[in-house]
């Protein structure tokens, strides 16, 4: 019998457990999920031009069953109909946002240590001021023994009764008395511009308490799980104040036989949180515009009646305008209405793919309407609009020509130019560009950007080695034609170039002759000592517009040599009838 009762208890203290799991499994609804906070991490940055897609991830484990996770601290500048939430497992059954207000921040720590900071500051403000006061009032009583020491020796003067030795002793002191209240007064001026200093700054700190503490903003996710297993949860959103710019150094070798690229990103933003170890990905993208074209609105042209015309006309003008009138204002309608129902369909798309804009597929060197740029190593920035963080996009060499490009017309020097290309894979955005030759910095030149493999250029400042004077040798009219009908105006022009680098270089000279914009006037250049270039840009661009330009091998000038001369002849032509708009006088 006691071995049967053993046996028993055995088997209720095994049961026991159970029992008691299915009774409380029994008062669990299956309907309410279970809640839990989450405690992500920023991964990674999608960074535009003005916004910053951000994606938070963390990997936690989860039963079968409905729950509600929720992400605290969003910042203030989230654009929140762009949260999207994925999951590695299981189905985001929803996505909300909340803002709401929390308690008064006077009550931090921090607040209530302000606050005492601002009390003891006002004050000291107050008893500086109060000493002030009494430095001024010592000097006015100083002032008044001076008045009357000066009045008393006024009326002795001359007399037994002025006594010397005393009123010297009394003009010391008052001296004394001086220059001590005017040091304390100075002492006093300068504790007093110090306390406001820091009542503003302890002031400023307050008021940024309270203004982070106003709202707080988060969003909440409904996950649907079917299995027990560790996923990856993800939470992506775009942010406003954070962008990018494009910039470059450009480094010549002192032997100028290459060219060094630095391409590098300047990265600012104050979005509300900082980034810490982020993957960053700059894109040329653009999340705010929309995704498709709007509407083409209809154009109407019609008869113009002047109102003049139409008040003469009589009835007859209004009848102009109403048989016109219904068939415009119908299509105004219907153009209205097409307008408005595509404004509505462009909404609806822009929001459909705000969210699928954040992870596009365009890649370096790609053919899609843009670009992106994945930085290799981890990212740092803090919100601080003050703080600009490089990011290296990429660095490589460049095959580089140089030449100089002299056009006395215009400017004076010789400025050093390198045409280069772009042999990476890389699409260089238009942007700012430091210049370096060797180890020396030239200055700064605007970049217009190049695509992979297209040909651009930059300029290394003036070489004072290298100059171009230009003269107007002369200028003469003389008559031409059978009977002397004609009119031929000719200017002898010279140039002369001085090599003083001790190499041979190549140089484009660049120069310019009239161009006529009436039959009745002709213009040709007859004589060039040199012949021009044949660039084919050049000659499909620039020569019709009546610019020269010659390819020079300008050999260094000998001592005592002016150097290489080119020499060029402009004849307008016209018949002597006809009056021309002046020519310049060089």
């Amino acid at each position: 019998m006691k071995r049967y009762f053993a046996a028993l208890v055995v088997v209720w203290i095994g049961l026991a457990p159970l029992a008691q799991a299915q009774d409380t499994d029994a008062g669990v609804d299956p309907n309410i999920p279970q809640e839990r906070m989450m405690n992500t991490k920023i991964e990674s940055v999608v960074l535009y031009q003005g916004r910053a897609a951000i994606t938070r991830t963390e990997r936690a484990s989860f039963t079968p069953g409905l729950w509600k996770l929720r992400f605290d601290n969003l910042p203030a500048t989230i654009q929140s109909d762009t949260l999207e939430a994925k999951s590695s497992a299981g189905r985001i059954l929803s996505v909300d946002f909340f803002s709401r207000p929390v308690p008064d921040a006077a009550s931090t720590p921090e607040a209530v240590a302000i606050d005492g900071e601002i009390r003891r500051i006002t004050q000291d403000l107050a008893a500086a001021a109060d000493q002030l006061a009494g430095f001024q009032s010592e000097i006015k009583v100083v002032e008044s023994v001076g008045v009357r020491t000066g009045t008393d020796a006024t009326k002795d003067a001359g007399t037994t009764k002025l006594d010397l030795a005393s009123l010297d002793a009394q003009l010391t002191w008052m001296a004394a008395q001086r220059a001590r209240i005017f040091a304390s007064s100075r002492t006093a001026n300068e504790r007093i511009e110090l306390l406001n200093k820091d009542l503003r700054a302890a002031q400023q700190r307050r008021s940024a308490i309270g203004g982070q503490g106003s709202t707080i903003q988060f969003a909440e996710v409904l996950l649907a799980m079917t299995t027990d297993e560790s996923i990856d949860i993800r939470l992506s959103y775009l942010v406003t104040d954070a962008s990018w710019e494009p910039v470059y150094a450009l480094r010549a070798a002192p032997d100028r036989g290459s060219m060094g690229i630095e391409f590098d990103a300047l990265v600012v933003q104050s979005s509300g949180e900082d980034w810490k170890g982020v993957r960053l990905s700059l894109s040329t993208a653009r999340p705010s515009r929309a995704a498709n074209p709007g509407a083409v609105k209809p154009w109407f042209v019609n008869v113009f009646v002047p109102m003049d015309r139409a008040r003469s006309a009589g009835e007859l003008a209004p009848a102009l305008y109403v048989t016109a009138a219904p068939a415009s204002e119908a299509m105004d309608k219907v153009g209205f209405e097409a307008e408005r129902a595509d404004a509505e369909v462009a909404l609806g798309e822009k929001r459909k793919s705000l969210a699928k804009e954040l992870s596009g597929d365009a890649v370096v060197g790609g053919t899609g309407p843009s670009v992106t740029y994945t930085i290799a190593l981890p990212f740092d920035a803090e919100s601080d609009s003050q703080v600009r963080r490089r990011a290296r996009i990429a660095s490589f060499e460049a095959p580089a020509k140089f030449a100089y490009q002299v056009q006395p017309v215009a400017s004076d020097g010789a400025f050093l130019r390198a045409t280069l290309k772009n042999t990476s894979a890389f699409q260089l955005l238009p942007g700012r560009a430091s210049v370096f030759v060797g180890s020396d910095y030239v200055g700064a030149s605007p970049f217009l950007g190049a695509a992979p493999n297209q040909e651009f250029a930059a300029f290394f400042g003036a070489d004072p080695a290298i100059s171009a004077r230009r003269e107007l040798v002369q200028r003469a009219d003389r008559q031409s034609g059978l009977f002397g009908g004609g009119l031929d105006t000719l200017s002898d022009y010279r140039v002369t170039i001085s090599n003083g680098t001790g190499r041979s270089v190549l140089v484009e000279l660049f120069d310019r002759r009239p161009v006529s914009r009436s039959d009745k006037v002709e213009v040709t250049v007859p004589n060039n000592s040199a012949p021009l270039s044949t660039n084919a840009d050049y000659v499909a661009t620039q020569l019709p517009q009546g610019i020269l330009r010659w390819d020079l091998a300008i050999a260094p000038t000998p001592t005592g040599s002016d150097g290489t001369t080119i020499t060029w002849t402009v004849v307008v032509s016209r018949s002597k009838d006809i009056e021309i708009t002046p020519l310049p006088a060089e």
